[in-house]
């Protein structure tokens, strides 16, 4: 710190203990606070005939507050006894105001970094002084409480409210410290010993008794020192260099790192920071006093006129607007705003940021784009195509597959119905062979009793013979017609389970028969089901299917389960064998079309992609498998009891 700073204050301060000494304490408070008072207002009144070219609402802000602390404190020094105003005998006035002043200067100071850097609100600045100056003065004058003396001396609270105060001067010097690079540092070393005398002289006023002792006196010179510091920090820096303000913010536009030029209300350049001459390759002395438009706004012109000259003609903001300059052949983004809403005259300032490679970046991309979307629309038609041949081969191969099942079965069927119907058609030769010779001998009178009596028992075990034959072969048909007509079909309709599923196993007995393995159903009680018989038809055969050419391909016998259950409408099909199994590796890719590790002897992949399609799609069930090698395989399939009918 400057010792020229000192020099003064020190001279001051020995004539007031001149005064203390040689006349009364009395004289001596009264000055100490005069001067101080003087000091606060004198803030407010260099501030306020500043502001039109230092601009700092921090100085403005401090000023206001401290004219109305040095308010407070002129009540506190014309209320202390032996003055000649109010005739006031209670020292509790007096103490209360000096509380009310000291809190309302804490406040103040604590506050004060928030406003760095803000604007103020200085009808509210001002309207806030006034809140504490009638607040303290009804504290003082119209309340008794709290008591600041007691028989002691001070009272507790007087004590307690000290230290308070001297806790908010302490916080406001720590946070000052971590704003200090906000704050100049000289500035800054003003006002934290400013900070540091308060608190002393609060300290000192938590220890007088007397208002004679030597508490008192070191207080008030205490008190009197950080404002002649406040002054010294605040008013005269603000005076002796008003361009370098508390705030390290530079009024000069070279500190921006954007072009900004700044124009009069015609348009008409009168500033512009450094970075204008770097980006345009110009002169200070060619760009000066030129109008803004001629050099820094499109040639393209709209029904003559350009929207910019009239934002800046018009006091109006423009934020952020892409731009292209034809002359520079760059791309710009251009903001316009007011230096003064409040004065048109002070002009606009219009800042120019190059995005010339972010827009170049841009094109590229959008010609990317462009290409890509051409490539991708290509591509999707060509994919759009190749999905519908690969649709129609499908469902092709599985219309061949469906076919294929329903031409094995007619197979089988066929072979089966031969049996029944050779047997019967041998008992029906041997039957009519007989009635002819038995006829013949009728005819001549040769018949023989014993002879009429074969004829009959023949006639009677041929008859039950075709009959029971002709009956399994009705039953075989039944079953094939059944099963042949809804492998066919796709409708869905209402059917026992039990007996379907029974009729199904029927059609397949030619099959199992050339297999060791053995089928078993089980189920306890038949139930209706309204569903496509067709698709569960082609799950249970291609199942039964899948287990013969993959389970029991090695000859080796075993068995085939199946169980239907259902619970809350909804049915569970359990099909199990006991063949080799599925390897773990192939589980996840058993449902893929066109998976088989039966290529080479003629499988197609399809069968267990059908079942997967017709549980998952035709009747609206899931299914999963279970299957450990050499242990067999277990399939579960759910799907609902009923589902609506469809064509």
């Amino acid at each position: 710190m400057s010792t020229k700073s000192f020099i003064f204050p020190v001279i001051l301060i020995g004539i007031l203990l001149c005064f203390r000494a040689l006349h009364s304490v009395l004289l001596f408070h009264t000055l100490v606070e005069l001067i101080t008072i003087f000091v606060g207002l004198l803030m407010l009144v260099v501030v306020k005939n500043t502001r039109s070219f230092i601009k700092n609402d921090f100085l403005l802000f401090l000023g206001i507050m401290y004219c109305g602390i040095s308010v407070i404190d002129l009540m506190h020094a014309f209320t202390v006894k032996g003055m000649p105003f109010g005739g006031y005998q209670n020292a509790e006035v007096t103490v209360r105001l000096w509380v009310c002043a000291r809190f309302f200067e804490a406040c103040v100071l604590l506050y004060s970094p928030l406003v760095l850097g803000r604007r103020l609100n200085q009808p509210l600045a001002i309207l806030t002084a006034l809140a504490f100056i009638v607040i303290s003065a009804f504290v003082g004058f119209y309340t008794t409480y709290p008591k600041m003396f007691d028989a002691n001396g001070l009272s507790d609270f007087k004590v307690g409210i000290e230290y308070f105060i001297m806790g908010m001067f302490a916080l406001t010097m720590i946070i000052l410290q971590q704003k200090r690079a906000d704050i100049a540092p000289h500035v800054l070393k003003y006002i934290q010993a400013s900070l540091a005398l308060k608190i002393g002289s609060e300290f000192c006023f938590t220890l007088y008794s007397d208002f004679h002792g030597v508490a008192f006196v070191i207080g008030h010179i205490a008190k009197f020192l950080s404002f002649w510091l406040i002054y010294v920090a605040i008013i005269r820096t603000a005076l002796k260099s008003p361009i370098s303000l508390l705030s390290k913010q530079s009024n000069s536009y070279d500190a921006i790192p954007i072009s900004a030029i700044s124009v009069d209300e015609n348009g008409v350049i009168h500033q512009l920071n450094r970075e204008v001459l770097s980006e345009f390759n110009m002169t200070r002395e060619s760009l000066m006093y030129q109008p803004i438009h001629a050099v820094f706004h499109p040639q393209t012109l709209i029904d003559g006129r350009c929207r910019y000259c009239e934002a800046i003609e018009n006091h109006q903001s423009i934020s952020n607007e892409e731009v292209y300059l034809e002359r520079y052949n760059r791309w710009f983004l251009i903001s316009i705003a007011s230096i003064d809403k409040q004065a048109i005259h002070k002009g606009m300032v219009q800042s120019l940021t190059n995005i010339s490679t972010q827009k170049a970046h841009e094109s590229q991309l959008q010609r990317h784009q462009r290409d890509l979307e051409q490539t991708v629309k290509g591509r999707t038609i060509e994919l759009q195509e190749s999905f519908d041949k690969l649709v129609t081969t499908q469902e092709k191969l599985l219309e061949s597959k469906k076919m294929a099942s329903l031409g094995g079965l007619v197979a089988g069927v066929a072979h089966e119905i031969n049996t029944p119907i050779g047997v019967s058609l041998t008992a029906a030769s041997f039957l009519d062979e007989s009635t002819k010779q038995i006829t013949q001998k009728l005819a001549a009178n040769e018949m023989k009793r014993s002879e009429f009596e074969r004829y009959i028992n023949q006639a009677q075990d041929g008859s039950e013979l075709i009959i029971k034959n002709l009956q399994r072969a009705a039953e075989l048909i039944g079953s094939f017609k059944q099963v042949a007509v809804d492998q066919s079909s796709e409708k869905n309709r209402r059917f026992l389970i039990k007996e379907y599923i029974q009729e199904v196993l029927t059609s397949l007995k030619p099959t199992l028969r050339n297999y060791p393995v053995s089928v078993s159903f089980e189920l306890a009680d038949d139930f209706s089901v309204t569903s496509s018989p067709s698709a569960i038809s082609q799950i249970i055969t291609n199942l039964i299917m899948n287990s013969l050419k993959h389970g029991f391909d090695d000859g080796k016998s075993g068995t085939i389960s199946l169980s239907v259950s259902n619970n809350d409408e909804v049915v569970t099909l359990l099909f199990s064998d006991s063949g080799k199994g599925i390897p773990e590796e192939h589980l996840a890719k058993i449902y893929e079309p066109f998976f088989t590790t039966k290529r080479a002897q003629g499988g197609s992949g399809l069968g267990m992609n059908i079942i997967f399609n017709l549980v998952n799609h035709t009747i609206g069930g899931t299914i999963t498998c279970h299957s450990q090698i050499g242990k067999g395989t277990q399939f579960e399939i759910t799907f609902p009891q009923n589902i609506n009918s469809s064509g």
